[in-house]
This record gives structure tokens, sequence and C-alpha cells, in this order.
């Protein structure tokens, strides 16, 4: 994997490299172009580029913090323009797909609400393909993610596939037919957004007991600073470690920081099940496979 570099000096002038294949009309799998397209996967704390050929092979990756999530929407495009022109330097690229860690609305333009991101009803498509001189989709990370190991990955030969991702927060997706399913406003398998706790904590959807603020990576922190913040013998010493811990350190050895790190991660998979179970009603599965 590359590390993003920062491009902030190559001044506006510099040319868009990317190749058009045409209209923007939409296409089946089996009809597209068999070309190289870019994917972008924006969550709430990076946001991940990698270039990948028709046959789903990952040619290679870029990744990068998410900038300044409680300011403008236009650094966080900013980012996913130049990781895409940063890709074009070394392979031909002619589409662009991304996936945003939020609610995106039936046609597949706007961003109506991204709990972990500054974006409103954000028509997102159109900002960046006035930038970008190549077809651009936009479609809520989930369902991209599920339709990638539908076509791909997991899901390959089945019919009906719901998928459940944990990052920053929960996302979901549900598919039929190799279809996603999207309701009425584009938002159906929020899966993350069920309630599982009634009046639990507040989640920045705005409702509380979120399934997402017991099971995510967000979870899990807060888990760990509150058990940090009571003095729990389970949690002894916890703080020293993460301040002792760098990104190039090697992974803590106390021989009790294993059970630690496992009494905060049992409180997560607690109601990772019970969301499960839950969620599970929607499509009733045949079996249960990890992601590819």
């Amino acid at each position: 994997m590359s590390t993003y570099r920062d491009l902030a000096h190559r001044g506006s002038a510099r040319a868009t490299v990317l190749r058009t294949v045409g209209t923007r009309e939409r296409r089946s799998h089996l009809t597209a172009p068999r070309v190289n397209t870019v994917g972008i996967d924006i969550g709430g704390t990076k946001v991940m580029a990698g270039v990948v050929d028709p046959d789903g092979n990952i040619l290679e990756t870029l990744r990068t913090e998410t900038p300044d999530k409680s300011k403008s929407p236009r650094v966080v495009e900013d980012t996913i323009v130049e990781l895409v022109l940063d890709l074009s330097d070394r392979h031909d690229v002619h589409a662009v797909g991304i996936g945003a860690a939020g609610w995106v609305d039936a046609d597949r333009n706007r961003v109506l609400f991204a709990p972990h991101l500054s974006w409103r009803n954000e028509p997102l498509r159109d900002r960046i393909s006035g930038r970008l001189a190549v077809p651009v989709m936009v479609d809520n990370d989930a369902n991209t993610a599920a339709w990638a190991e539908w076509r791909f990955g997991a899901g390959r030969g089945e019919d009906h596939l719901v998928m459940i991702t944990l990052g920053t927060g929960i996302g979901g997706a549900i598919l039929e037919d190799g279809q996603v399913k999207r309701g009425k406003f584009g938002v159906a398998g929020e899966f993350g957004h069920m309630q599982v706790v009634p009046g639990g904590h507040r989640c920045p959807c705005g409702n509380r007991g979120c399934w997402e603020q017991y099971s995510s990576g967000n979870a899990l922190v807060r888990e760990a600073r509150e058990l940090a913040a009571a003095d729990s013998p389970v949690a002894y010493g916890i703080i020293d470690r993460v301040r002792a811990t760098s990104p190039t350190s090697p992974a803590p050895s106390s021989p009790s920081w294993p059970a630690r790190a496992t009494r905060c991660a049992w409180s997560c998979s607690r109601t990772s099940a019970s969301g499960w179970a839950s969620a599970s009603p929607t499509s009733p599965p045949r079996s249960t496979r990890p992601a590819s």
C-alpha cells in the first residue's frame, strides 16, 4: 500500500489526465467497458483509494486520514480529487466510484446526511464529476461493499445478500438478484441506526440507543475510556499503554493486556449479536460469511 502524499503545492493548474469512455448512462457489469476504475471509500476516520481492474483485482491503493471532519465538505472533496489524480499518474483510469459513509439519495447524487462527516444534502457526484473528466458514481459505502462481495467475493452465486459493515460506525445493505434494495428515499439497509438500547447513548444521527453506538469502532474507544476514567481494574494501565505505544511500536506484550482488550471487545460483541438478530429477518440467511 502506498502512502498518500501531500499534493497541496502542485497548484490548481494541474491538468486532469484521466480518460473518458463516453456517456454516463447506467450499465450492468455485463455490458460495461472492461477498463480500470478508481474506487474511493470515505469513512469517518480514513479515505481509501484504489485502482481496480475489470476482474476486481486491486492494482494499487492509497490511504489518508479523513481531513477536517468538522469543516467544509470541500476539504474532503479536494482529498478525493487529489487521490484520483495521483493514481492516474501511474494508471490508465476511466471512471471513479465513491462509497460514502452516509445516506445517499435514490438518484445516487447527493449525500443527504453523514453522521461522521459534515455533509448535509451535499451534491457529491456533481461536484466531483465537475472536476474530473470521467464518469463518477456515488453510493452508500455499505451498498458498494455489498455489491462488490456479490460480484467478486463472499457473495458470489447468492441471490439474496445482507451486508453489515463495522468501522467508525455500522453500515448495512440488502441485495436481491444482484440489485441493491434502496427504498423510496435511497436509505434502506441502515442497520446501524436501529435502536437496540431504548434511551441509550446519543447518536450523531439524532436518535438514542442506535446499534452503532454499542458495536462500532467509536463504541470500542468509548468503552475503553469509560473503563479508564472509572479506574476499573480491568483497564489498569490502559492510558499509559496508549500513550507509550506509537504507530511504529510493537504491540503491547503485557500478559494482562489481552484481558483488558478482550473486556472492551466483549462489551461490543454482545450488542453486535443483538443487532445481527434484529437485522436477520430482513433477509433470512442460509449462511453467514466474512467479507473477502
